[in-house]
């Protein structure tokens, strides 16, 4: 009797040792992989929605300043004269970007990778429609042309109120979601909570959700 006592209590505080042995390495994993308190990137956070707007503007809203086709303005400086790629329309002197390579560079500064890939696929690699591939900026003749049949997703600017931002579960060390409120600039009476997402990639976070 006294021998299997003696055993239960060897084995009793064998398990109160692996139990406690597993808290600790889960405590430990748990901080290691904590979420970053708020502060430490609400800076990086603003940046990021504040410049998406821009990139919203150019893959989701109005595009860029093209010559409009049979305008005044275009048939005054012989833009269409003899073309033939009546799908598109070029992209103006005045525009901020003037190749893909620098649209592409502008997003990259604000989104994640993976982000980017679907951005870019859609964009710059077409959607095929009734087997037809439909792209919406392309590169003709060493000149970046838009097309006439691009969609309109982002008619108005969704304004973040960054004093209510929180992050929520789940989140860790390399990707967080954060909660904040919004508005469209057109009915800043109707408020709703968006969820935006972010990843951590080379050393910095970038947006991994639309803004729009």
């Amino acid at each position: 009797m006294e021998f299997i006592k003696k055993h239960i209590k060897i084995i009793s505080v064998v398990l109160l040792v692996a139990v406690i042995l597993t808290c600790t390495g889960i405590f430990a994993y748990c901080q290691l992989n904590k979420a970053p308190e708020l502060e430490t990137v609400r800076d990086r956070i603003i940046y990021l929605v504040e410049g998406s707007k821009q990139i919203n503007e150019i893959f989701f809203g109005e595009g860029l300043p093209v010559y409009v086709r049979e305008s005044e303005l275009s048939e005054e400086k012989f833009v269409y004269i003899g073309e033939q790629n009546k799908g598109y329309e070029k992209v103006m002197e005045v525009s901020p970007y003037l190749l893909l390579d620098e649209m592409k560079e502008a997003a990259e500064r604000i989104y994640s990778s993976a982000y980017c890939k679907q951005l870019f696929e859609s964009c710059f690699d077409g959607v095929v429609v009734d087997g037809v591939t439909l792209l919406e900026y392309v590169e003709i003749d060493e000149w970046l042309y838009q097309s006439t049949a691009r969609d309109t997703l982002a008619e108005n600017e969704r304004i973040y109120l960054y004093d209510t931002m929180k992050i929520v579960r789940p989140s860790n060390k390399e990707y967080i979601n954060v909660d904040i409120e919004s508005y469209l600039i057109n009915n800043p009476e109707k408020k709703q909570t968006e969820r935006l997402s972010f990843a951590f990639e080379d050393g910095n976070w970038y947006l991994d959700t639309p803004t729009y």
